[in-house]
């Protein structure tokens, strides 16, 4: 039965004055604006958690009551517009992605009902949130009537926009790909496993994947809202770095005993470090008032811990618990929280962790990970300074001939050139069969491009450098010996054009087919270098790759008829750096021809050494070398690192050959390598 029937029967009035009661109710009813929850509210009566040992219990912040100060915090600046931006991190398995992605996405999606951006670094982690997380969260509410029957969120679909039954969206987006990071608009932007997403490179031009992310919420700048969540790795990372640029809160709670506002942190649980064993630490960790020194029960932190108040960076807190200081002007609200704010880890059982951590074989390790899952802090790495070599030492390095000489038994010749845009540095190198080389020549070739311009002039003066290396040297016994590889950098793109045109014409010159050659362009990688990124070797050959080697492969380059050598420069430096420290005469040693004046290679030596290895955390890949500089002028280090990588790939060719057997020029040449 109609409304209108039912109001003309109950009534007992005329149709037209029924008509106009229905009319008004809907009118009424229609422009009813809904009443729009907090996010706290939001999720104390929506939210049940899905996993853990609440699972299928309804959310209630009193368990962890950071989590309370966390969504009050929100809402209140929800209202206020005070933040756009909140950067939340907290140890692992305290409902961390919990409060930081999935209660935002659904207060989002169903409450305010808007599409959402979910960020993570790739594809299969956006499948492995929405099957893990997003997708048992929704399904615990009411709101699992609105996920879509079929197609992309339905059962075994692979997430890319998930489009819910109330018409809004849950796009999904990865670090990979800039068009389709900026191809999609949205009020709202989550993203997860933050730190992934920061790739930028000091004084690089090119935005970090972050910053491009942002754009997709450019046409809401007054309105957008912003999460960022990940578990804190290195202090550059995007998470800490946000957390300290925002309002880098903290939590404070009054002392059971002295009842001073505190916020204790790593140092103040103690107890452990003395105990002999293991149980000792158990039984002796309690954390300690940052104020009065005297140790909590958990009984008596988990009471401080039910009157948290958040102090932003700036602020202070008084006795009676007022706030003093004004916040600090900034759109990002960092909110962090710690083991004492955790109410599922005892004082006993942190204390435990943190002796067999001091104790741990892996220790460097251990501390790594009790500082960014235990303490939320990022892991501060030690930089260490390996032995550097002493310039006037590697003066020294004398291989018993004079400049130019091949010593006895040597196998070949390398030359490794560095361009610039005035000279050409270049290094020879003689290679021994017990892996170590004699520099037997080097220096520099002008290059003038002022007057002839970058590319002209860096093919002339190629070319002639090619004259003099063309004529060979000689070794002890006479014999002549022309270079069996030049290495030549391309990776600066003004020079690319010139270093590949002069490769591919000189090769064709020496009588190579394509692709084979003498010369070949080169381009180097590594950490420590700027506008540069890390070195990754390919796994097979294929179409494009056609040699892998040591630290380094070929790719083919179609268009100018040559292959690019791609090189690891940190290995290569090291292997150098290494050689040159090793005693002269013993394998593997590098030394340098007779001079004939006694400073003749102090500029070479200094060049050479001109960056040091430094041993750095990076996080993702543990320990690794890189290089930084001391001096500007690194060229014969370039040109010597080179020279050394290219013996490394006509060994192989010479390996290749049969017992007793000569290697073809090709083989030395790297012809079909």
């Amino acid at each position: 039965m109609s409304i209108l029937l039912c109001l003309m029967i109950l009534a007992s009035i005329n149709p037209e004055e029924a008509v106009l009661r229905y009319e008004s109710a809907t009118a009424f009813r229609e422009g009813a604006a809904p009443v729009v929850r907090s996010i706290a509210q939001f999720a104390a009566a929506e939210i049940r958690h899905y996993t853990g040992p609440y699972a299928g219990m309804r959310f209630d912040p009193s368990r962890q009551p950071f989590a309370g100060l966390y969504l009050n915090t929100l809402s209140n600046a929800h209202a206020s517009r005070c933040w756009d931006t909140f950067a939340t991190t907290g140890p692992r398995q305290t409902g961390k992605s919990f409060l930081g992605y999935v209660i935002p996405a659904l207060y989002h999606l169903f409450e305010i009902g808007e599409t959402v951006i979910l960020a993570a670094p790739t594809l299969d982690m956006c499948a492995d949130k929405w099957r893990e997380d997003l997708l048992p969260a929704i399904e615990a509410t009411r709101y699992k009537d609105l996920l879509p029957r079929q197609g992309p969120g339905s059962r075994g679909s692979r997430p890319t926009a998930i489009r819910f039954r109330n018409g809004r969206t849950l796009r999904f987006m990865t670090a990979g790909g800039s068009k389709g990071r900026v191809g999609f608009t949205s009020r709202v932007l989550i993203v997860t496993e933050a730190d992934l997403f920061d790739d930028s490179v000091e004084d690089s031009a090119a935005p970090d994947k972050f910053s491009e992310m942002l754009h997709c919420t450019d046409a809401f700048r007054s309105s957008r809202v912003v999460y960022i969540e990940c578990t804190v790795t290195i202090a550059k990372g995007l998470i800490w770095r946000t957390y300290e640029q925002g309002t880098a809160s903290r939590i404070a709670r009054p002392c059971p005993h002295c009842h001073a506002w505190v916020t204790p942190e790593r140092e103040h649980l103690v107890g452990w470090k003395d105990a002999e064993t293991e149980m000792q630490a158990r039984r002796d960790a309690a954390f300690a008032c940052p104020a009065c020194a005297k140790p909590w029960t958990d009984a008596e932190r988990k009471a401080a811990n039910a009157d948290m108040r958040l102090i932003h960076r700036g602020q202070e807190i008084d006795d009676a618990g007022k706030i003093v200081g004004e916040p600090p002007e900034t759109r990002t609200l960092g909110f962090r929280w710690s083991a004492v704010d955790n109410h599922f880890a005892a004082a006993a059982d942190l204390g435990a962790e943190e002796w067999k951590a001091a104790r741990s074989r892996g220790r460097e390790d251990a501390e790594k990970e009790q500082r960014q899952f235990v303490w939320c802090l990022p892991y501060e790495p030690p930089d260490l300074d390996l032995t550097p070599l002493d310039p006037n030492e590697v003066a020294d390095r004398k291989s018993g001939c004079k400049k130019g000489i091949i010593p006895d038994g040597a196998t070949q010749v390398t030359v490794g050139v560095d361009t610039g845009k005035r000279e050409l540095n270049w290094v020879a190198m003689a290679h021994r069969p017990d892996g170590g080389a004699a520099i037997i020549d080097y220096g520099l070739h002008p290059v003038e491009s002022d007057r002839r311009g970058v590319t002209a002039a860096l093919i002339r003066a190629l070319e002639e450098l090619h004259s003099y290396l063309d004529r060979g040297w000689t070794t002890q016994s006479g014999a002549q010996m022309k270079p069996s590889q030049v290495w030549i950098d391309s990776g600066y793109h003004e020079h690319t054009t010139a270093v590949y045109q002069f490769c591919e014409t000189v090769n064709r010159q020496l009588g190579f087919s394509r692709g084979g050659g003498r010369y070949r362009p080169t381009k180097g990688y590594g950490e420590g270098q700027q506008r540069m990124s890390r070195y990754t070797a390919p796994r097979t050959k294929s179409a494009d790759i056609r040699y892998i080697g040591q630290e380094l492969h070929y790719s083919w380059i179609c268009h100018a008829g040559v292959f690019l050598v791609h090189i690891n420069s940190d290995y290569w430096k090291s292997v150098l750096h290494n050689g040159l420290a090793v005693p002269a005469g013993e394998p593997n040693s590098i030394v340098l021809y007779d001079g004939a004046t006694k400073h003749e290679h102090d500029d070479f030596s200094m060049e050479v050494t001109a960056e040091v290895q430094k041993e750095k955390w990076i996080d993702g890949k543990g320990a690794a070398i890189v290089w930084e500089r001391v001096r500007r002028a690194n060229h014969k280090l370039d040109a010597g690192y080179s020279a050394l990588a290219a013996g490394s790939v006509t060994e192989n060719a010479r390996s290749r050959r049969g017992p007793g057997e000569r290697p073809t020029a090709a083989q030395l040449a790297g012809r079909g390598a």
